[in-house]
């Protein structure tokens, strides 16, 4: 990646802190890196760092901040006052500065809906659909994400669903979709929940399996193709579309090499990739080191040419321009990053069941 490149901060205030106990979690395996406390949060030192040099090195460009968790709204109301005062402070004249945040909503209330309209925070709120597929893996929360999706709808806030496809869920693809839109939700991303087992390296219990994932993908385009094609924002068609007209998309998985975001951990320690939070793949820290120091570093090199390392077994197959071999972390499940994705055959399947008319689609506008 040239280091005059765009990329945008993945940022982790509380690390993976949560205020839930979603069993199909990934992030609550990063306290194990973090050992020291049983909290985890941003000083002010860090952020203020973190703001001043991403929004140096990119100039007048835009600059794009990712609040994640864990649950980022743990991190408090005046954290993110502070935030956004810093970047004022710190942004360039008229240099565009765009936030968001991805919550499990139960946090959500009039304050933050509130600060969030004035800001235009663009906030990804986690459901899974209706409430006995939502609550089946994230506890009985339900009732209080919908109260915190009100709050946004009150404040006018601009926000997404995030729905994960689970084994429980993939059968029920159409109806999730349909749920949705009766909500009035109209830009949705739906995730594949893949995940291996610490003890067994085996899909674990919830993993959506590849031949399920492709069914739900090709419900859920069948229902949007029906209903709402064109007036709804579903992220991948959106993706596919996007590279289309313009040539690529920004949706990483299905875009070139991994290359267009960092992770910033609560204590300023820098990784490629949210999925690769471990010791090996950290780069350094924004207390020391500054993003050209960190894009020059030997983890960020083999990261970036892991995309590459499994063209190889995708030789032959019609649809490698497409998928690009998928996510880098579906390919460990598999066997390791020269396999094919795990989800192969669930991308194989939807493209040929729906990207002919997602590219006419795009031709059209």
């Amino acid at each position: 990646m040239s280091r005059l490149q765009d990329f945008q901060l993945l940022i982790k205030p509380v690390s993976g802190d949560c205020n839930l106990a979603c069993r199909y979690c990934f992030y609550r395996r990063t306290a194990e890196m973090y050992p020291e406390s049983r909290t985890h949060r941003m000083p002010p030192e860090v952020l203020e760092r973190m703001i001043a040099a991403y929004l140096a090195a990119m100039r007048h460009r835009s600059a794009v901040f990712a609040w994640q968790g864990g649950e980022p709204l743990l991190a408090g109301l005046d954290f993110f006052v502070d935030a956004f005062a810093l970047m004022a402070r710190h942004g360039r004249g008229g240099q565009p500065v765009a936030n968001t945040v991805q919550t499990n909503g139960v946090l959500m209330d009039r304050d933050w809906a509130r600060l969030f309209a004035a800001y235009r925070v663009l906030v990804g709120v986690s459901l899974d659909g209706p409430r006995e597929i939502h609550d089946h893996y994230r506890g009985q929360t339900f009732d209080a994400v919908m109260a915190g999706i009100r709050h946004l709808r009150d404040a006018g806030v601009e926000f997404n669903i995030l729905t994960m496809a689970t084994s429980d869920s993939a059968a029920r693809g159409a109806e999730i979709y349909r749920f949705l839109r009766s909500e009035g939700f109209t830009h949705l991303q739906f995730i594949p929940c893949v995940e291996g087992d610490p003890q067994t390296g085996q899909p674990a219990p919830w993993t959506v399996m590849a031949e399920a994932f492709g069914d739900f993908l090709c419900a859920v385009f069948d229902a949007w193709r029906e209903e709402g094609a064109g007036e709804v924002s579903v992220r991948l068609f959106d993706a596919i579309m996007e590279r289309e007209i313009v040539g690529r998309s920004s949706l990483c998985e299905l875009d070139g090499p991994c290359s267009g975001y960092l992770v910033v951990e609560h204590n300023g320690d820098v990784y490629p990739c949210d999925f690769f939070v471990r010791p090996e793949w950290r780069m350094g820290n924004l207390a020391t080191d500054d993003f050209d120091a960190l894009f020059g570093r030997r983890q960020w090199r083999d990261f970036c040419g892991q995309r590459q390392a499994n063209l190889p077994a995708c030789a032959g197959c019609e649809w490698r321009d497409r998928c690009r071999g998928g996510c880098c972390k579906d390919r460990l499940l598999a066997g390791g990053v020269t396999s094919r994705s795990f989800l192969c055959t669930a991308y194989r399947r939807f493209f040929a069941h729906a990207e002919g008319y997602l590219r006419d689609l795009a031709r059209r506008q």
